[in-house]
């Protein structure tokens, strides 16, 4: 009897989508490619004009002097940044620390497009890579001497060696391309919350009523054979890793990491994408559309596993960083349903315009009044080095930073010598600093203080405004976060 097409399964991402069509044959698709790649070369514009920040500063120690701290868990990461950074010859400086990173977050455009076409087809792919390369976050972590554009390039390949593979029905293709998306942890942890994502998004959507064919379904069962597998050995690894950073950030109040973490990630990913990943969501589950739950199901997911570890120990944004592709993915599902009739071409680009106009208009911010989004560190010191007399004593709460600018030809941030850490550790408080009659510069961010013990809090303020003088101030024009640096000086 011949198949109703009632009872006929929703195949997967249709041969057109997975057979890709090259990006030639869609001039639309070419084009946003093309913006995508011209846009993305921001991430190289003013990549040396920012402060370091601290931990680009322990970056810096890390890489050149010896990984203390959470850099036994990602010697790749640093090794590349130092690798990169002296092609330049000479001390590293900002745009050297920075250049791999860049490098990793621009080569993340086309291998956003290449991941997602073979699910979505090329014009959404290419659509997520114009959105990616205008994210003001992407841009943020592309000038940074970190590793996050490392973790998410490399997860980007394994997806779409995964993707491609899966819904071809090919078991070893996919394999391999999870074993890729697993090797992202090598830069940082986090990015290991990909891999049972991607695992579980198959029967994700199942769930939710899309329909795949038989091959898919038998290469998804290898695959959660091969995450069980795969999750036994390297629970140690994993298990000690969280364990080290529980210690540092460990919290006992189950819903302080789970919220922090919802409103950063809520923050930089801002709110309109957040609305059409919503909006695609649910846009997905209302036709059974397979790539779409699919893309779903790995955002929300690795979401998931991460607020359950968040439980446990604050996390940040950052930490959701490699989901952010996915996230673009969900919320530009449903435009190619507009566009393929000729009324809805209009709503495809104005939805896809207002969502990379949004982002185009944050990015154009970064640049220019919130200064790269650090805070103004390098400027502070530079300020006291010009004031400052020999003898004269430096106190700073970003130690690590100030010895990078004030310190010798090869400064270790990590075991500062040229000031003295005003952190809430230090012992005394002002009282020991009073002791000293000498001359002292003080170097804040008064955003830090609620860090410190209360009574250390109150000792402090009260020694800064009655016995130091404010002589400058570095703000930050930046909604949502104070960058401010204040130097005072003590005499």
């Amino acid at each position: 009897m011949a198949e109703t097409p009632a009872a006929r399964p929703n195949p997967a991402p249709d041969a057109r989508a997975a057979s890709p069509r090259g990006a030639g044959r869609d001039r639309p698709a070419l084009a946003l490619l093309i913006a995508a790649l011209a846009v993305g070369l921001l991430r190289f514009w003013r990549l040396g004009e920012w402060s370091l920040w601290i931990d680009e500063a322990y970056t810096y120690a890390d890489a050149w002097f010896g990984a203390r701290g959470d850099g036994v868990w990602n010697p790749l990461g640093y090794e590349l940044v130092r690798v990169t950074a002296e092609w330049f010859g000479g001390r590293p400086d900002e745009f050297a620390l920075r250049f791999g990173p860049a490098v990793a977050g621009w080569l993340c455009l086309p291998a956003a497009f290449l991941a997602f076409r073979s699910l979505v087809g090329d014009r959404r792919a290419a659509l997520v890579a114009l959105l990616l390369a205008v994210s003001p976050w992407h841009v943020y972590w592309s000038q940074n001497a970190r590793f996050y554009t490392f973790a998410m390039l490399t997860s980007l390949v394994g997806s779409g060696a995964a993707l491609r593979g899966l819904f071809a029905g090919r078991t070893l293709t996919t394999l391999l391309g999870l074993a890729v998306m697993a090797a992202a942890a090598a830069f940082h942890v986090t990015a290991a919350a990909l891999v049972p994502a991607f695992a579980l998004a198959l029967p994700f959507a199942g769930r939710f009523g899309a329909r795949s064919t038989p091959e898919v379904a038998r290469a998804s069962r290898f695959v959660l054979v091969a995450l069980a597998v795969g999750a036994l050995a390297a629970s140690p690894w994993l298990w000690t890793a969280l364990q080290q950073h529980g210690e540092e950030k460990g919290t006992l109040d189950p819903l302080r990491g789970p919220a922090h973490l919802l409103l950063t990630s809520g923050f930089f990913y801002t709110p309109l994408v957040g609305a059409g990943a919503l909006i695609g969501a649910l846009w997905a589950w209302r036709t059974r559309n397979l790539p779409g739950l699919f893309a779903a199901g790995v955002a929300l997911i690795g979401m998931g596993g991460l607020l359950l570890v968040s439980t446990r120990m604050l996390m940040t944004a950052q930490y959701t960083f490699c989901l952010l592709p996915w996230v673009l993915l969900v919320a530009v599902a449903p435009l190619e349903a507009l566009g393929k009739c000729n009324a809805g071409r209009a709503l495809f680009w104005a939805g896809g315009g207002a969502l990379a106009a949004t982002l185009f208009a944050s990015t154009l911010l970064y640049f220019t009044t919130r200064r790269g989004e650090r805070p103004r560190w390098r400027e502070a010191f530079e300020f006291v080095d010009a004031e400052r007399e020999s003898g004269d004593l430096v106190l700073s709460m970003g130690a690590p930073l100030a010895e990078f600018y004030l310190g010798a030809a090869e400064p270790d941030p990590r075991r500062p010598r040229e000031v003295k850490a005003l952190a809430d550790w230090f012992p005394d408080g002002p009282r020991r600093w009073n002791r000293h009659d000498r001359r002292a510069w003080i170097v804040t961010r008064p955003q830090w203080l609620p860090s410190f013990r209360p009574q250390d809090v109150a000792s402090i303020e009260a020694w800064l405004a009655n016995d130091c003088r404010l002589v400058e101030s570095f703000p930050v024009l930046m909604e949502g976060k104070d960058l401010e640096v204040r130097v005072y000086v003590f005499e």
